[in-house]
């Protein structure tokens, strides 16, 4: 697996260092960049000062030991050096543009892409728990055991996100959790750290899954927090399905209408579903059946595809 640093990062990173933001750069050193920097402005040519730039910047980055510090978060997760071809890091401009990405090509492999602030190499508090979550999520992705897939089953866009959000929150609650119980012996500063860790993570999930009583969001939520091998399908099904009514042999008040994926309480009334109205169904959803159900509003827009079809002319 090859290392990639982006020169927006790099440049960032080692300019934060100069500044003194980062407490542990000697003055002196810091001094000798900016001399070494100065002479780099009478290269006349700009492409090769531009290089020149980016070759005296990565010097300091590894020199500084930001290239160690990221080799080293990297050097946790040994599957990723087989699984990726490269590994890169980039700059991200703001908190949400952070976070680790998978891209795969038929040809080039798999490349994973790390975006994080600059800010982050202030301090290695900031930087390293944030490095050690997202390769985490990359180290899932690649992990046949995990068995990681980007389908999201439902249909409906606005309910992909609805589904996105909860996995996403279920996903970082088995990572944290798992990163939280690396530590054999843990001090009492960081014992209370997770602890505070494990509280937030209660309120965000009772929050998610306020349709469920206490008991069923504790049971749940430990069965998570404690999973040392969790599974993207197990989360997947949580999140698609938390009322269980994939499982319903009938549809029930407030469950998920199969086609549109809302909750509903105006199911359709299956005898009437006319066969032209249940085949056009059955066009877009294969395997969908009568006992299944749909919600009234889903019926009427395929019984009105049937009206808008084209008539048949008799010669």
């Amino acid at each position: 697996m090859q290392l990639l640093y982006e020169e927006e990062l790099v440049e960032g990173a080692v300019f934060l260092c100069a500044n003194g933001r980062r407490s542990c750069i000697p003055p002196l050193q810091a001094s000798r960049f900016s001399r070494s920097r100065e002479r780099l402005y009478d290269i006349p040519d700009p492409d090769a000062r531009n290089n020149a730039f980016f070759a005296l910047h990565l010097k300091w980055f590894r020199e500084w030991g930001l290239a160690d510090l990221l080799a080293g978060v990297i050097r946790e997760y040994p599957i990723l050096d087989g699984a990726l071809k490269t590994l890169s890091f980039r700059r991200a401009k703001a908190r949400n543009e952070e976070g680790a990405e998978l891209f795969v090509h038929p040809e080039e492999g798999r490349n994973g892409v790390v975006a994080l602030r600059i800010e982050r190499f202030e301090r290695d508090a900031d930087l390293l728990p944030f490095l050690l979550h997202e390769l985490m999520h990359l180290s899932d992705m690649t992990d046949p055991a995990f068995g990681y897939s980007r389908d999201v089953p439902v249909r409906n866009p606005s309910q992909q996100q609805l589904v996105l959000g909860r996995y996403r929150l279920l996903w970082d609650i088995t990572i944290d959790a798992r990163l939280s119980s690396r530590t054999p012996k843990p001090t009492e500063p960081a014992s209370r750290a997770s602890s505070e860790l494990k509280n937030r993570y209660e309120t965000e999930f009772n929050r998610a899954y306020c349709f469920w009583d206490e008991a069923r969001r504790r049971e749940v939520f430990e069965a998570l927090w404690n999973d040392a091998a969790p599974r993207h399908e197990r989360l997947m099904s949580l999140a698609v399905d938390p009322r269980g009514a994939a499982a319903m042999n009938r549809p029930e008040p407030g469950g998920l209408c199969p086609l549109c994926g809302f909750s509903t309480f105006d199911w359709a009334d299956g005898a009437a579903i006319c066969s032209e109205t249940a085949e056009a169904i059955r066009r877009q959803f294969p395997s969908w059946a009568v006992t299944q159900g749909a919600c009234n509003r889903c019926v009427e827009v395929y019984e009105a595809s049937q009206l808008e079809q084209p008539a048949t002319l008799f010669l």
